[in-house]
């Protein structure tokens, strides 16, 4: 269900490249401050069961854009979805 939902229309539509494959989804990188420290903060929101099937997952790293990111969390989405929080590689 939640594949249906990632459309190229959306802002933000990313087609992150995995290690086994391509990987559509939302890419946010939002500005943040916490404890004295600030920065932006890279996360990409997919269909689990496609990102599972293109091998991202935590400690893989995907490009998106050209620039390399290491996958340090999988927070899970209702829906079979999965938010990706991205570390540049």
């Amino acid at each position: 269900m939640y594949a249906e939902l990632i459309d190229p229309d959306l802002p933000g539509y990313r087609l992150a490249v995995a290690p086994d494959g391509d990987l559509p989804g939302i890419f946010s990188e939002a500005w943040r401050e916490a404890a004295g420290q600030a920065g932006t903060f890279p996360t990409f929101t997919c269909d689990a069961a496609t990102a599972l099937a293109a091998g991202a997952v935590v400690n893989a790293e995907i490009t998106i854009d050209t620039v390399a990111y290491e996958i340090c969390e999988a927070q899970p989405r209702d829906g079979g979805g999965t938010t990706f929080i991205l570390r540049y590689d």
